[in-house]
């Protein structure tokens, strides 16, 4: 999907969430999709409930960054019924985007 079903932290006022985002998730819980790409804010996140699992991809080619500055792509690794999620930092470090989501911190809150 090109817009988020969930809102997206650091992304600021949120009018841009799918319109029927509670209807699409239900149907996406109902027929047992594990995996949903989404990516317009620029903000890389992930919304783990288990199944599915909600994935916001940063940006690879933009200074339209936000919440985590720096130009980042997602790798996607399935197999034997799992699917793990890496952000890649151009040109430096790939971290479970899980990681990201367990050790955030608004505003350098500690």
């Amino acid at each position: 999907m090109h817009h988020h079903l969930v809102a997206i932290p650091d992304t600021g006022t949120d009018q841009l969430t799918v319109v029927d985002a509670g209807d699409v998730l239900r149907t996406i819980m109902d027929t047992s999709v594990d995996l949903v790409l989404c990516g317009h804010k620029h903000r890389p996140w992930i919304w783990n409930f288990g199944k599915p699992m909600v994935v916001n991809a940063g940006t690879a080619t933009s200074e339209r960054v936000r919440g985590f500055f720096e130009n980042t792509y997602n790798i996607i690794t399935i197999s034997k019924n799992t699917i793990k999620v890496d952000l890649k930092v151009i040109s430096g470090k790939r971290i479970p985007l899980e990681n990201i989501v367990e050790n955030y911190s608004q505003f350098g809150e500690e």
